[in-house]
């Protein structure tokens, strides 16, 4: 893939997440069981919001979700929830779904799955290393002393800085997003060659009975066959069966040797 097309498909993967992590948020209840039940029904109370606040509140849900997932590296749920499959799935889903969808739209090897999903990884580990630099520079002209609550809650959670939480959260999302990026690409590989065999065997098939179909000229001799003469002297040709005379070596009609 040439850096343009993996720049666009980085791009159109990045907002593939959102939705990836809003499904994750809503069918897995993301903020209690991130959590430990302190939050709960959280999904439940933004999807039940009356009229148009309910559209508003989804996407609250999609923003959410996706903090939560760039929040929480894989790590800290292998350390800590281990023994909590369903959070397992709800933090890892997103990545593999968002980057085999992706590879799947715009890859068309391995290599290029694999590109597809660095991209989208390397894209919000930047927006998101960037937001939490501008957020902490706001809150610090907005809070003074109180801006340092927000990180001390994040590195409570993660025991990691806010920064560095997001770093380690999307190289692992993308590290196991691309294991299945670059298993989409492969199924839509072909090699080399592969696609203009067909094609090949098609033309020399063409020229095989172009070949045949060609005039040959036989260059076997051919015998002469004696003409045959009556007992009045004169007689016919064996050959072309024409009158001949006695004084004729050849005949006249078809030259055949007397």
């Amino acid at each position: 893939m040439g850096f343009k097309r993996v720049l666009i498909s980085g791009c159109l993967g990045m907002l593939c997440l959102i939705p990836m992590a809003m499904l994750s948020f809503y069918a897995f209840d993301l903020v209690s069981i991130i959590s430990g039940g302190l939050i709960t029904n959280l999904n439940q109370a933004l999807a039940n919001l009356p009229g148009e606040l309910g559209v508003f509140g989804i996407l609250i849900g999609g923003v959410l979700g996706l903090v939560v997932i760039l929040l929480f590296p894989i790590h800290w749920v292998i350390m800590y929830r281990g023994d909590d499959p369903i959070m397992m799935v709800a933090v890892i889903l997103p990545w593999i779904l968002c980057c085999a969808i992706t590879s799947g739209i715009f890859a068309h090897s391995p290599r290029g799955g694999l590109h597809t999903s660095l991209a989208i990884g390397l894209g919000w580990m930047i927006v998101g290393i960037a937001g939490s630099l501008v957020l902490t520079v706001v809150l610090a002209e907005a809070l003074g002393p109180l801006s340092g609550a927000l990180d001390a809650l994040i590195e409570g959670f993660t025991d990691l800085p806010m920064a560095l939480a997001i770093f380690f959260s999307c190289l692992e999302g993308m590290v196991i997003g691309g294991v299945f990026g670059a298993f989409v690409g492969s199924l839509k590989y072909k090699p080399e060659g592969m696609g203009s065999s067909p094609k090949t065997k098609k033309q020399k098939t063409k020229e095989g009975k172009s070949r045949s179909s060609e005039p040959k000229i036989d260059t076997t001799p051919t015998t002469s066959k004696p003409l045959s003469s009556s007992s009045g002297g004169s007689g016919s040709c064996t050959n072309c069966g024409a009158k001949l005379q006695p004084r004729d070596g050849f005949c006249t009609n078809c030259g055949m040797k007397a």
